[in-house]
């Protein structure tokens, strides 16, 4: 930590760009171990002419959620930095860092049980919801840092982590960036200032591998996607970890809220909370896992995403109800139609209807699927939103 602050240190003005989670956790570092450097917030709520601090600070420490693209800056015009970059600089080599568009918070949160499990000192931060900063005091010469990122913490870093996982890249958050290959490069970061001495796991441009090992996981438990499964059986060799408590942790595991998630109700079927599923792909992988879809439940904010992969994966499986709501459904709706297909799906005007017809229709002893394959921004904030609201609805009948 001593170089971060002598670093930090040589710098009279700070300024932090976006008031955020990330933002708060850097000021509140700063005012305790760099007490003379003057701070200068950059938020929209300072007013319509916030940007105009940008100049008037030596370094600029930017937020993840501040789309430059979409405020006209390039990178270039300040001397930007992120808490992201700052911390992969000094605490590089305690970190795995990990990152995708899908799978990275359940493949963080099971490691971080799994070293826990065999009393290893790690800390989990990131993207996750605990700031990089807020652990620094924590860290030790052998503390190992478990480290979700986004595309929004690595866009524009110029330090890698130690160990980098990436697990796999799909068109997702195109609305930050201006294009996809943008987003597939920020990505990518976690990866590109690695060096000889780095170990990376990169399954987007090497093949998945076979199990080692054989999982049985219940529906009531939740299920851990094959790639993150490989992903753990790595880092179990990786860090030397013992295989039999590595196993028993896994059997403990239990799904992270949204996430393939099983809703308790007092119905005859089993009802899953995929709603962290807002891409296409992302949907097809959990039909996959679960097998006995009798129904399934797609809608949301429209994108732009190309459906028509889904649309034909869905033709060939054994869905009996496809049920579709809001302008996504309207666009997987089209498409059905488009492709003459036989396959019995209703569109619903609006989610809340949607699942009162699932609700109704799936039979017993299978499962009623909400693995929307679209964003929730249409009526939610998030998608922990879409899926708690889901949950009130079951809860409620």
């Amino acid at each position: 930590m001593y170089k971060l602050i002598e670093y930090l240190s040589r710098y009279n003005t700070i300024g932090i760009f976006g008031f955020g989670k990330e933002g708060r956790s850097f000021y509140d570092f700063a005012k305790k171990h760099i007490p003379k450097v003057d701070l200068v917030i950059i938020d929209q709520s300072n007013g319509e002419n916030y940007l105009e601090d940008l100049a008037k600070v030596d370094l600029v420490v930017k937020s993840p959620g501040i789309s430059l693209y979409n405020l006209n800056i390039k990178y270039e015009d300040y001397n930007f930095t992120s808490a992201t970059e700052l911390f992969l600089r000094f605490f590089k080599n305690n970190i795995i860092g990990i990152t995708g568009t899908k799978g990275k918070s359940t493949l963080a949160t099971v490691l971080y049980n799994i070293l826990k499990d065999q009393q290893k000192d790690t800390i989990l931060c990131g993207n996750i919801g605990i700031p990089a900063f807020d652990i620094i005091d924590e860290i030790k010469k052998d503390t190992i840092v478990i480290m979700e990122l986004s595309s929004h913490q690595l866009d524009h870093i110029s330090y890698s982590p130690h160990i980098a996982v990436l697990t796999n890249i799909f068109k997702e958050h195109l609305d930050y960036y201006d294009s996809f290959q943008s987003y597939k490069d920020a990505k990518l970061n976690i990866l590109k200032f690695q060096n000889s001495d780095d170990i990376a796991i990169d399954l987007v441009n090497n093949k998945l591998g076979s199990l080692k090992y054989n999982y049985n996981f219940t529906i009531k438990q939740g299920f851990i996607h094959k790639t993150t499964l490989y992903i753990l059986e790595k880092l179990v060799d990786i860090l030397h970890l013992d295989i039999e408590p590595y196993l028993t942790s896994i059997k403990k595991f239990k799904t992270l809220p949204h996430r393939l998630e099983y809703v308790q109700s007092n119905y005859d079927f089993h009802i899953i909370n995929d709603s962290i599923s807002t891409i296409p792909e992302s949907t097809i992988e959990a039909i996959k896992i679960l097998k006995d879809v009798d129904t399934i439940l797609l809608g949301g904010y429209d994108r732009g995403v190309d459906y028509k992969y889904l649309v034909k994966f869905l033709i060939d499986s054994n869905i009996e109800n496809i049920i579709l709501y809001s302008q996504t459904g309207k666009v997987i709706k089209e498409l059905f139609q488009k492709y003459d297909s036989d396959m019995n799906f209703i569109y619903k005007e609006n989610i809340k209807d949607a699942i009162l017809y699932g609700l109704k229709i799936t039979k017993p002893n299978k499962i009623f699927l909400f693995s929307p394959a679209a964003s929730s921004f249409d009526s939610f904030k998030n998608f922990e939103q879409r899926g708690e609201f889901l949950k009130e609805i079951i809860s409620n009948q």
